[in-house]
């Protein structure tokens, strides 16, 4: 996020979309479990970031944010997170 924000101008606007951390405390704590595994199999990728917190500390300000779990996805994987973001 260091390098994103360092990329992005003045009055720049980030669009995301990424998977992360549920709201749920049983899905949480399987994504917890379960994200070593994950991020070895799955080259790099972690399943439970707080993205809105990642982002809020990279001196980004999110403007807009939706969330939901992707139908028809394991609910491990599948809470999402999108919206933008721009620069304080």
């Amino acid at each position: 996020m260091k390098e994103i924000r360092r990329l992005i101008k003045d009055d720049g606007t980030l669009f995301f979309c990424e998977h992360g951390i549920a709201p749920d405390l049983k899905t949480k704590k399987w994504q917890n479990r379960i994200n070593p595994i994950w991020k070895k199999l799955m080259g790099g990728c972690n399943i439970n970031r707080d993205i809105p917190e990642i982002i809020s500390n990279s001196e980004l300000e999110i403007v807009d944010l939706e969330t939901m779990f992707l139908p028809g996805t394991p609910r491990i994987a599948g809470f999402n997170y999108w919206g933008t973001a721009r620069t304080n």
